[in-house]
């Protein structure tokens, strides 16, 4: 296990708060600070390890690293997939300044990872969806081995609370986080129905919209009985894998569900909002707004519906967004 308390790593995290606060400056220079939703870093200090968790059932350890307020107390889990193929590390602006706001997040890394030295190039397509099939149970087995973790981590003991669970992605991670929790789905021929036995999760965070690549139905997160948040932008289109895989579709009689999906635009985002989430080798120019716009709202979002705070649900149905971002993102429920 390395625990966080490295020079390294503490320089890192100290560097990043920095950078959140000048970001937050920025963003909210003609609005006010007091308008804008917790886009400073939050009040606890951020406790990051890496663990390897075992997980005998597909022969492995899986990697995770943990990021949790350093102050005692009960708080909400996040189980963060990442994108296709994503090195580590790659989320922690996001990560970070959840758990400094009072979340606990767990992020798997997946075997598809290039950390892992995996590459999707010249991969047959069944060990590459046996590669993306197997994702679903890194994050299902992650909630069966919650007793475990905070063996492994005794700072985590008391502190993850199993009644508040959510599942939350960035593109191929996105997926991944749906199907933990309840979306099903067929292929375009009919011979096999996609479906994953898994209900513990209370609320999903999505980064890109799902609903942009051409083999997902429109909208699939409308499937999914959760309060769910979409963040999406008007470059948001994902890698493409060679002639795609088979075209995806709900099942005949599919419901759609009546829970809030909240809906957040944001002009000229890219899928990797210029190279700070996923993947470094894209044309850029970074997208610090994207970022400090996506964990403003997913941090309103997450206490609206983990933590229950009316100022969150206030922020959530208003329409201040366009003036804090100079008119660059929208905020609305679908």
């Amino acid at each position: 296990m390395r625990v966080a308390g490295s020079a390294a790593l503490t320089t890192q995290m100290a560097y990043s708060r920095i950078i959140g606060l000048v970001l937050a400056v920025c963003w909210t220079a003609s609005a006010g600070a007091n308008d804008a939703y917790k886009v400073d870093p939050g009040p606890f200090e951020i406790v990051a390890v890496e663990i390897e968790l075992p997980f005998p059932e597909l022969d492995k350890h899986l990697p995770l690293r943990i990021a949790y307020p350093g102050a005692p107390g009960l708080y909400p889990v996040i189980v963060f997939s990442h994108g296709g193929g994503c090195p580590k590390d790659m989320y922690l602006r996001l990560s970070d300044h959840w758990a400094s706001h009072g979340y606990v997040v767990i992020s798997p890394l997946h075997a598809d990872s290039r950390s892992l030295l995996t590459s999707f190039a010249g991969l047959d397509p069944k060990t590459l969806g046996q590669l993306i099939f197997n994702r679903r149970y890194d994050m299902q087995h992650v909630l069966n081995s919650l007793d475990t973790i905070e063996a492994q981590v005794p700072g985590l003991a008391g502190r993850l609370d199993r009644d508040r669970l959510v599942a939350a992605g960035h593109s191929m991670g996105g997926a991944t986080a749906m199907a933990v929790t309840g979306l099903v789905l067929e292929d375009s021929s009919g011979r096999f129905v996609d479906r994953f036995d898994e209900d513990r999760f209370d609320v999903l965070l999505l980064i890109g919209d799902p609903g942009n690549r051409d083999f997902m139905p429109e909208g699939p997160w409308r499937a999914i009985a959760l309060p769910t948040l979409i963040v999406t932008g008007s470059n948001d289109y994902g890698q493409k894998f060679g002639g795609g895989p088979m075209k995806l579709d709900f099942p005949e009689g599919t419901e759609f569900a009546d829970t809030p999906n909240h809906y957040v635009f944001i002009t000229d985002m890219d899928h990797y909002m210029g190279g700070l989430i996923c993947r470094t080798d894209v044309s850029g120019p970074l997208d610090y707004d994207a970022v400090v716009i996506t964990r403003s709202v997913g941090t309103a979002f997450l206490d609206a519906y983990t933590k229950d705070d009316d100022e969150a649900k206030r922020f959530l149905s208003s329409d201040e967004l366009p003036g804090l971002t100079d008119g660059r993102a929208t905020l609305e429920e679908r």
